[in-house]
């Protein structure tokens, strides 16, 4: 099953470099995706704003993108721990932004930085790589997310 957020990436194939993708690079450019938000709320909260946007869509892909896809049938014990991690992870971006709380997102960092390097060593490389030169050479990003 994909999601909707992954669909949007490979709907803009050409800039992302998804087409053929397997699920796992799938999986490492929503992990890339969701930093990128993070980040952005964490130097909003830091400069005194809400960080509405970025919250809302760092939620919206560790919601649709990865806890939505789990496979907790085949997936057994992995399954259930990574949809543990990432329901936490939706209850303290919840705190993080009604307490406004930079803090509380580089915990959310902190604890999600581990998973997404753990794909990227499942995920093929070449997918990634071209991912990340469309990235270097300042070609924007698909979906808005």
């Amino acid at each position: 099953m994909v999601s909707k957020s992954a669909r949007a990436y490979a709907a803009n194939e050409v800039i992302t470099g998804v087409h053929g993708s397997d699920a796992g690079q799938l999986i490492v450019l929503v992990y890339e995706r969701v930093f990128d938000h993070l980040k952005l709320a964490k130097k909003a909260l830091e400069a005194g704003e809400y960080g509405i946007e970025p919250f809302t869509k760092a939620h919206d892909l560790i919601q649709q993108g990865l806890l939505a896809c789990l496979d907790y049938k085949g997936g057994g014990e992995v399954a259930l721990s990574l949809g543990a991690v990432y329901e936490w992870t939706l209850r303290e971006i919840l705190s993080a932004r009604l307490n406004k709380s930079p803090e509380k997102v580089q915990e959310i960092l902190d604890v999600l930085t581990p998973l997404y390097e753990a794909w990227i060593v499942l995920a093929p490389k070449e997918s990634i790589v071209s991912l990340s030169v469309a990235q270097e050479a300042g070609l924007p990003q698909a979906a808005n997310y």
